[in-house]
């Protein structure tokens, strides 16, 4: 019986067991039932997620646009939109295009939504080309229709500002965009002609800026820097290109230049749009194909500049169509009195000034294109060596400069420099107006109680020093001393970049240092030699003839005296 009841109870505690292991089983199924029904649910999620995000990115796109300026405004307008499948791509037409459309495509007027934008779809394909070459035609006329202001396609349009080299749009819709560069006018070294392009945006786009912002390049005697000598004139040429007015009714478009002080305004010598010569009118006589020009000039004497502006009259009626061409301004200038002389540059700029807004009476201003005319100088020192060998300035020399002979072996005494004393040891090169006036006399360079005395207002070239006269008590130079003056310009940018002074006397040449710094001045060291005094050849001989008698004098006395004692 005993063995019965524990046979029972084991039993039970086995069923027992057996029916709590099942129960632990199913807890555990629905354990992980619940949890694999929650990962169902995030992964949903995440697919969903995931869903909404890959749709996203196929509505956005980005569009990198070369060769920009920093600073400036670019103008989008999506004339389609898009959406892509795999290389399948969809445009419709933006209504705010609408009424451009319906006037290029055939029954334009009575097609319906859909219609009219399958139909203008296929009317841009075909004017554009498979390429894209053709579309330059399309673009400035579709440009000239956007920038007329009874056109409302302000839904459609977004502005950015441009940065330096190229430009990148992120998150941009897909479509169809026109780019337009705000009043960059078209360049005629492009293929195209229009300032306008046509990109498609369902990706990563990339699109070249066929136009460039208004500019003028100077030259100087045809460089970007010359030298002259003070009185010389020079010559200057301002160059610019027509642009491309789609768009615009008017349009302004005059040169700017300024001089500075040491640059006195000659006259205008011509103007031309391509070959075409442009006449020079007064004010109240503007017409087609004519300039006027107006001059100020700013400052207080000595420090004045001149502002010359160049305004070429209907400019829009006298030039339009002839976009890319040539446009050429040349006059003249002399170096006057005033100028700076060494390192320091005598400067000259010029910009364009342009309309820059349809519709608007709005002007920009190009950057300025600045060319620098030098002269030169160097400082003359004259010297002796005293009793410890050093060197001491030596006052009262008086020099001439010539120009040297056909031969170039010394100086031409008919092509003496005039000179004008300026006072206080600087000396300088007289204009030619000044040489010319009655009564002038070129100056003598006379060296101060130092020695030193600037001369200025050269060209580089070579110039004979002549010492016409010595200090007093020292030796006039047996020679002239030759004054090199030479000049060194960078080859990229035609701007200069040192110059130095070498010169010879008696054979031996010293090289100057190269002068690289406004202020400094090149040194010729010029010495004169003085001796002890030389014997006076006459007086002497006669003390020695005097001596000499006094002296046979005496010995025929002594002889008589002597002949008298011993006669007695």
């Amino acid at each position: 019986m005993a063995a019965w009841r524990t046979f029972a109870i084991k039993m039970a505690c086995n069923q027992k067991t057996k029916q709590s292991l099942e129960s632990e089983k199913k807890d555990m199924k629905k354990m992980i039932s619940r949890c694999l029904a929650v990962l169902m649910a995030v992964a949903m999620v995440l697919t969903m997620s995931m869903t909404a995000f890959a749709a996203d990115e196929g509505t956005k796109g980005s569009l990198t646009v070369n060769n920009t300026v920093a600073g400036k405004t670019l103008d989008l307008y999506q004339i389609f939109t898009a959406t892509k499948s795999g290389n399948n791509v969809a445009y419709t037409l933006n209504s705010a295009y609408a009424e451009f459309f319906k006037g290029k495509v055939t029954n334009g007027s009575s097609l319906g939504e859909e219609a009219l934008s399958e139909a203008a779809y296929e009317y841009v394909k075909k004017q554009v080309g498979d390429d894209g070459s053709t579309g330059a035609s399309f673009a400035k006329d579709m440009l000239a229709w956007v920038l007329d202001s009874s056109n409302d396609v302000s839904a459609t349009h977004t502005t950015y500002t441009t940065k330096a080299g190229s430009t990148k749009i992120d998150n941009l819709a897909y479509g169809y965009y026109m780019v337009y560069p705000l009043v960059a006018p078209g360049d005629a070294t492009q293929t195209y002609t229009s300032v306008a392009s046509l990109v498609s945006v369902t990706g990563n786009a990339n699109v070249n800026m066929k136009s460039n912002y208004p500019t003028v390049d100077k030259k100087v005697n045809n460089k970007k820097a010359d030298d002259v000598n003070i009185g010389d004139k020079v010559t200057y040429t301002l160059t610019s290109k027509v642009p491309d007015m789609t768009g615009y009714t008017s349009y302004v478009f005059n040169f700017k230049d300024t001089l500075s002080k040491g640059l006195t305004f000659k006259e205008i010598t011509s103007v031309k749009v391509g070959e075409t010569d442009i006449t020079k009118v007064d004010k109240g006589q503007e017409a087609n194909d004519t300039y006027t020009v107006e001059t100020t000039e700013k400052g207080t004497e000595g420090n004045k500049t001149t502002d010359i502006v160049i305004t070429m009259n209907n400019f829009y009626a006298s030039n339009n169509g002839k976009a890319g061409q040539t446009i050429t301004v040349t006059y003249t200038a002399t170096l006057n009195k005033d100028a700076v002389a060494g390192f320091n540059p005598n400067t000259n700029k010029a910009t364009v000034e342009y309309s820059n807004k349809p519709g608007e009476d709005s002007k920009g201003e190009s950057e300025p294109s600045i060319v620098d005319v030098h002269t030169f100088d160097f400082t003359i020192f004259k010297y002796y060596k005293d009793a410890q060998n050093n060197n001491q300035g030596l006052a009262g020399a008086e020099f001439e400069l010539y120009k040297p002979n056909e031969a170039g072996t010394g100086r031409n005494d008919d092509a003496k420099i005039n000179i004008v004393d300026e006072k206080n040891g600087v000396y300088r090169q007289a204009t030619t107006e000044e040489a010319a006036a009655e009564g002038f006399t070129s100056a003598k360079i006379v060296s101060d109680d130092d020695g030193k005395v600037l001369v200025k207002g050269l060209d580089a070239g070579t110039y004979y020093l002549h010492e016409s006269k010595a200090p007093d008590g020292y030796n006039l130079l047996l020679d002239d001393v030759k004054v090199e003056i030479k000049a060194v310009y960078d080859d990229t940018t035609g701007k200069l970049t040192s110059y130095s002074v070498d010169y010879t006397y008696n054979g031996k040449t010293t090289t100057g240092t190269a002068i690289t710094a406004a202020d400094n001045s090149s040194e010729v060291a010029v010495e004169n030699k003085t001796g002890a005094e030389l014997p006076s050849t006459g007086s002497k001989g006669a003390l020695m003839v005097t001596l000499a008698g006094i002296v046979l004098f005496g010995a025929l006395t002594a002889s008589k005296a002597f002949g008298k004692k011993k006669a007695n």
